[in-house]
């Protein structure tokens, strides 16, 4: 009975990931007909190689491609 659950589990599993994978590639078209999407994908892929580039030649690590926000202060003049 062990082995049966077991080879039925696998087949379970197995039948997941196809449907999984039929599922990511149907929805991987749909990104690739969208053009405005796929023009924000590539620009968001540029800034990541150049922030892998930047580690892969010695730089330092960033936790993402953007630059934080600087404060601005304004003071009165007395």
């Amino acid at each position: 009975m062990e082995i049966m659950i077991r080879k039925e589990g696998k087949a379970q599993e197995r039948k997941w990931q196809i449907e999984s994978a039929l599922s990511t590639l149907q929805r991987a078209e749909e990104i690739k007909n969208d053009t405005s999407l796929m023009r924000d994908v590539k620009k968001a892929a540029g800034m990541e190689a150049k922030r892998l580039q930047t580690l892969a030649n010695g730089g330092g690590v960033m936790s993402s491609a953007r630059k934080a926000p600087v404060k601005k202060v304004i003071t009165k003049k007395k």
